[in-house]
């Protein structure tokens, strides 16, 4: 989510550079708008009572990376019948291909629900297909997303898990950010996570959406793109 200050100053240069302090950005990062300006304001008699000020609302500039993280579930694009088939098959072909390369024995089974398709995968060797912090795993979805993807008149979306890793994953998650924004607002201090993957900035992102005091976003490129959370 992209961040978002009042400034107060007496001057609009003043406003801005207080503006720009709080927020942490340049001005080539903003858009600012002028919500009140004292020399335009209506002159009154009580007027010249009131002290002279340039209020400024700057909002940080969104990234298409960011955009995307944030878009709603009912953007997604439901698929055919037909596509759907098709990319279970090609799903099938590859992680058993796949399997027999790492030389470990595992099934995979898929479905598909509200334009995505999940793979779950088991076996006693599951293990080695999460990897760190579900390293392996997320590398293979963007494998498997790539060929699915290849020569497609339609966007597929997979999403592949094991053990119930990301459910599980995504709870921890949530857990550590209720914690840090709870920091962040005793502190009056910004928190930057370590750099994280999609699903995982994905569930911080979820996990204080609606928070009343803070809010978050994303910073720097793949694969060491962060999440930050700051005070509204």
């Amino acid at each position: 989510m992209a961040k978002v200050v009042e400034s107060i100053g007496k001057t609009y240069d003043e406003a801005l550079k207080n503006g720009l302090s709080q927020i942490g950005l340049t001005e080539d990062d903003v858009t600012i708008e002028i919500i009140k300006d004292a020399s335009q304001a209506k002159k009154s008699f009580f007027s010249i009572l009131e002290p002279r000020q340039v209020k400024l609302l700057i909002t940080e500039k969104t990234s298409n990376k960011q955009h995307e993280e944030v878009k709603k579930e009912r953007e997604i694009e439901e698929l055919d019948e037909n596509t759907v088939n098709e990319a279970k098959k090609k799903i099938d072909d590859f992680l058993k291909e796949y399997f027999e390369a790492m030389g470990v024995t595992l099934e995979a089974t898929s479905k598909y629900e509200k334009g995505y398709i999940f793979v779950t995968i088991s076996g006693e060797s599951s293990g080695l297909i999460i990897g760190h912090r579900g390293e392996t795993l997320e590398a293979l979805q963007v494998l498997l997303t790539a060929v699915l993807n290849k020569n497609s008149n339609q966007r597929i979306r997979v999403i592949i898990d094991s053990e119930n890793y990301r459910e599980k994953r995504s709870n921890s998650l949530k857990g550590l950010a209720l914690k840090e924004a709870d920091l962040v607002v005793k502190k009056k201090k910004n928190f930057t996570f370590e750099p994280m993957t999609a699903f995982e900035r994905k569930a911080i992102h979820t996990a204080l959406q609606n928070h009343s005091k803070v809010t978050t976003y994303s910073v720097g490129e793949e694969p060491y793109r962060k999440v930050v959370i700051a005070l509204k």
